[in-house]
Order: structure tokens, then sequence, then C-alpha cells
């Protein structure tokens, strides 16, 4: 439990270090994806969307921070 909660903690930490602008279109490619990813049918389909929606929006945050 602690641990979850720690998990939790450096997360959000995380989260909210990264720059406003960063974050702003990063973001809204993120929820447009998971939106697209949330209408397939399948369920592994759906979570394998789910988590190259997270991935890419990882890369975008990469990118804008570090610009490579």
């Amino acid at each position: 439990m602690v641990r979850k909660i720690l998990l939790a903690v450096v997360l959000m930490v995380g989260f909210m270090s990264v720059p406003r602008s960063a974050q702003a279109g990063c973001t809204v490619t993120l929820s447009q994806c998971m939106e697209a990813a949330a209408k397939v049918d399948s369920f592994w389909y759906r979570f394998a969307a789910g988590l190259d929606c997270e991935l890419d929006y990882v890369e975008c945050v990469r990118v804008k921070l570090i610009g490579m």
C-alpha cells in the first residue's frame, strides 16, 4: 500500500514538473488518442492502443523538453 502511494506521489511530482508549454500540446494529443483508443472493441487491442498513446505522450514531452 505504501509503495502504491509513493509511486503515485512520484508520478504526480514528475507530471507537475513538466513545463506548461510542453504539457499543453502533448496533453491534448494524449486525450484525443485515448478517446480513439477507448472506441476499440477488443480489450487487448484497446489496452495496446492505450499503451501506445502513453508512449506517444512520453515521446512528445521528451521532444518538447530536450528538442531531439
